[in-house]
């Protein structure tokens, strides 16, 4: 409150004339606050009597510790997805086809150098020879393709592994049948490609379903 001189009235703040007699007030001095130190000065003063630096000047930043960092301010960056242990499974699956493959190569060509062996230049005209070579290089097309098709299951591309899943069970379950009376390895691993091409169709099937639903 501001009191009159004259009369002693008690006037509100910022009033200029007394209420009770009507005379002019004198003017109150504004208090300003510092906002860097809070230190106050009169009204007019240009630099604060506590800390020295002009009236309203910027406050400091505050001191950071070595370990701070700044929160992102746009949003955050998506992380991948990790990959799901179906096709994790998916993926060994391709993988020990494609082993399946390079086994059954190496088995193939055994049999043949140990023909070319036994008739010398005659070794092309010996029953099988033929259809060994044809299937060497099926085989070594066919694990390449496994290769690849790895490379788009992780992208999420399954229509191409399926083909090639389908592909391993016919021929594992073909060559199964023709081989029986054979020798125990081509049987085991004739078996193998089938166990592994329908299993995998069967796991690339559920997928499918999954991502669907």
């Amino acid at each position: 409150m501001s009191p009159c001189a004259s009369c002693k009235t008690e006037n509100p703040p910022g009033s200029k004339f007394c209420a009770g007699c009507g005379n002019a007030l004198p003017k109150m001095p504004v208090i300003i606050s510092c906002v860097l130190c809070g230190v106050e000065s009169p009204e007019g003063s240009r630099f604060c009597k506590g800390c020295g630096k002009p009236i309203g000047a910027a406050p400091l930043p505050r001191p950071q510790s070595p370990g701070w960092r700044q929160a992102p301010t746009g949003p955050a960056p998506a992380r991948p997805k990790a990959p799901s242990q179906t096709i994790q499974h998916i993926k060994t699956l391709l993988g020990a086809g494609t082993g399946l493959y390079a086994l059954a190569i190496f088995l193939m060509y055994s049999q043949l150098a140990q023909i070319r062996s036994a008739y010398g230049i005659y070794a092309s005209q010996v029953p099988g020879v033929g259809l060994n070579w044809l299937l060497i290089i099926l085989d070594a097309g066919l694990a390449a393709l496994n290769v690849y098709a790895i490379s788009l299951v992780s992208k999420g591309q399954y229509k191409y592994a399926k083909w090639l899943f389908l592909i391993m069970a016919v021929l594992g379950g073909i060559f199964l049948l023709r081989n029986l009376s054979g020798p125990v390895i081509f049987i085991l691993l004739n078996a193998g490609l089938l166990t592994s091409g329908v299993w995998g169709w069967i796991l690339l099937s559920r997928e499918e379903k999954g991502l669907a639903a």
